[in-house]
């Protein structure tokens, strides 16, 4: 075992030695370095530095505090001296970094090793309301309990972190890296999901000194952006929506074109942006209520980064006729209607039954299964998160959000070719599970294939008739709706009474609830049988009898609405089922295409190093920069080989000729499928 040796000197040569990582080689390494008389004075020195370079000198150099994950130590930096040319050498900069340390001052007073920034990283990731005070309260612990001194400056150590996770940053946009954008959805992006999240406030006194965010108008728009976009759309467009927020008997707090800045201490939230892969591509701070102008500046940005067809809200009913209006008036907003509207599926239930049928994500052709609930699974991540950087002040909450959200992308992306296929294999199942299931449901009713297909079209005809407010007639449609919606809430919280609440206290609530809508459909049904010469029963109808059908329900060949309403369900869910297979393929397709379009990005990179076109580095930083891309290269070769080991097996339309990518042939690899040629 011989340890690697480093030369120092100019006229005479000092031999240094590197530590082994391994812990089980320290005994053997110290007794082949050091002599007997200076190896109690290395095994002091060594534990906190054991990713460095160990010097041993009797004359000490300038004293520093190392915060390492076995917490805090207070060391000397070494110092050598040519016993020739008395030349003095200390570690520099350079040097500290290049063995995973990182100065948090100039004249390296305090270091902190790499692998506490990448720990607190992680623990940030799994546990987003972790604190930095409570993290650094751990490492103080450890500190104490190995009896040396424990305190930590917090402020010190945030700041560090930013810096390193900011140069991190650069190493990928250096690689040419976007951290917010889905692979699997590029160029043509199914579905954009936009949602407010108002429990993300900040405390707008909170201390410290306002400086620039290190990632300004990366993940979070700028402020001025949003506010100039918001008066250009308030003030000029003439547009107003229906201020009421109603849809049915719901009420949605989101559903506002105007409301007033928020006069308490507090910032309101913010508003992202994610895909159906649940990756976050963008995000803004909303001061005024979940308005109408924060989605359509996100939905801007986005149609203005790829081919979106459908853009997902949970009130969508209300945000599109606004939006038509607004693109009336304004020609750059005009592309913004080529976009679908796409009510999210979950939420289309609080909505009335015709809204559901005519804007629900599970009617829309195209959509396959997409939920358009999936920023909903961010929103929770982002609320943990909410707990700590409600505190800070506005730069640090963009910088940690910022930071979060990339390291949020790094793990889904990391793991979406699993996803897709996982998901292709139960969509497959399922989609013959509920074929069988429906055949077996036409055959017990004898509906045959062209009644169901009527019937789709009678549902969806019968949602997009608007009811009148002026006569008799119209004021009888205007009860059947409002009849209608009440039972749909009435059976759904009847439903949810024991399934979503354990709670007796609760459960009091809900039932309090219940009669409350009871007293309110009992009036509803009096002043339909005083106008309107079908009348109901108002005992059975109150009473959600499964087996009474309503006047207007009742058709000419003895079926039911409701039945009709069940067939077009069915059908769509299939219909969205088969969709979805075809898209998998797709998008499939679409992640190996840019994970090789990365890695020959990457090949051009090294290529130009190759060839000497650096630019302004230097010859030191063209190495380190040659070392950053060739890892680089590394991982996307590995997530291009996995990805294409893993679809291959479930898909036997994705041809692919060559699965070994290589720069030294301009050969395209065949991607193409029939669902996705198009």
């Amino acid at each position: 075992m011989s340890p690697k040796k480093w030369v120092f000197g100019c006229q005479g040569k000092t031999t240094l030695h590197r530590f082994p990582k391994n812990p089980a080689l320290r005994d053997q390494w110290m007794e082949f370095v050091f002599p007997e008389h200076q190896r109690s004075c290395a095994r002091l020195f060594v534990p906190c530095i054991s990713t460095m370079i160990v010097f041993i000198n009797k004359d000490k150099g300038s004293r520093s505090c190392v915060g390492t994950a076995g917490g805090r130590y207070e060391v000397s930096l070494p110092r050598k001296v040519c016993p020739k040319c008395k030349t003095e050498w200390t570690p520099a900069v350079k040097d500290l970094m290049q063995y995973n340390y990182w100065p948090s001052t100039t004249n390296c007073q305090t270091l902190y090793a790499f692998e506490v920034f990448e720990a607190f990283s992680n623990m940030k990731l799994s546990a987003p309301s972790l604190s930095r005070l409570a993290f650094l309260k751990l490492l103080e612990h450890q500190s104490v309990q190995g009896g040396r001194m424990g305190k930590i400056c917090a402020d010190m150590f945030q700041k560090s972190y930013f810096e390193y996770c900011l140069c991190k940053h650069s190493e990928d946009m250096m690689s040419e890296v976007d951290s917010f954008c889905c692979p699997a959805c590029q160029p043509d992006m199914l579905a954009v999901c936009c949602d407010g999240n108002r429990k993300h406030y900040r405390f707008r006194k909170s201390r410290g000194t306002e400086e620039p965010s290190l990632y300004e108008g990366l993940f979070i728009a700028k402020d001025e952006e949003v506010l100039t976009f918001l008066e250009k759309i308030r003030g000029s467009s003439g547009a107003r929506a229906n201020d009421s927020g109603t849809c049915g008997v719901s009420r949605f707090r989101a559903s506002k074109e105007t409301s007033n800045k928020s006069s308490s201490k507090i910032d309101e939230g913010i508003q992202v942006a994610v895909c159906r892969h649940g990756i976050l591509l963008r995000a803004l701070n909303h001061y005024r209520g979940e308005i109408f102008a924060y989605p359509m500046f996100i939905q801007k940005d986005m149609a203005e980064r790829a081919n979106v067809t459908f853009f997902a809200m949970d009130v969508i009913c209300r945000y599109w006729p606004y939006l038509s209006k607004v693109a009336d008036n304004f020609t750059d907003m005009q592309p913004l209607m080529e976009m679908r509207p796409f009510l999210s599926v979950m939420h289309a239930k609080a909505h009335t039954a015709k809204c559901e049928v005519r804007w629900g994500g599970r009617n829309q052709d195209g959509a396959g299964n997409t939920v358009g609930e999936e920023v909903e699974q961010v929103n929770s991540f982002l609320s943990r998160a909410a707990l700590v950087t409600k505190y800070m002040r506005k730069a640090g909450r963009e910088n940690m959000l910022t930071q979060q959200a990339m390291g949020w992308n790094k793990k889904k992306t990391a793991n979406i070719h699993k996803v897709l296929a996982n998901r292709y294999i139960k969509i497959s199942e399922r989609a013959k599970l509920e074929a069988a299931s429906f055949s077996d449901f036409r055959q017990k009713n004898g509906i045959t294939e062209q009644t169901a297909q009527q019937w789709v079209c009678d549902v969806q005809e019968w949602a997009v008739t608007e009811p009148g407010s002026t006569t008799q007639q119209g004021a009888t449609e205007d009860l059947r709706a409002e009849i209608e919606s009440i039972i749909v809430a009435l059976l759904r919280k009847k439903q949810d009474l024991y399934r979503q609440h354990d709670s007796n206290q609760t459960r009091q609530r809900k039932r309090r609830k219940i009669r409350e809508l009871k007293n309110k459909l009992r009036q509803k049904i009096r002043l339909y049988n005083a106008i309107a010469e079908d009348t109901i029963d108002e005992e059975l109808a109150s009473n959600l009898t499964e087996d009474y059908i309503l006047p207007w329900e009742r058709s000419e060949d003895g079926h039911s609405f409701r039945l009709k309403r069940s067939v077009f369900d069915q059908t769509m869910l299939i219909r969205r089922l088969e969709e979805e297979q075809s898209i998998l393929v797709k998008e499939m397709s679409q992640h190996i295409t840019s994970l090789r379009k990365e890695i020959k990005a990457v090949d051009k990179l090294k290529e130009n190093i190759r060839m000497g076109y650096f630019g302004d580095m230097s010859e030191d930083a063209a190495a380190g920069w040659k070392s950053v891309l060739m890892r680089r290269s590394s991982v996307l070769e590995s997530l291009f080989q996995n990805a294409v080991s893993t679809y291959s097996a479930i898909v036997d339309d994705l041809q692919i000729q060559d699965t070994e990518c290589s720069t030294d042939t301009d050969d395209e690899y065949d991607l193409s499928s029939p669902e996705s040629e198009d």
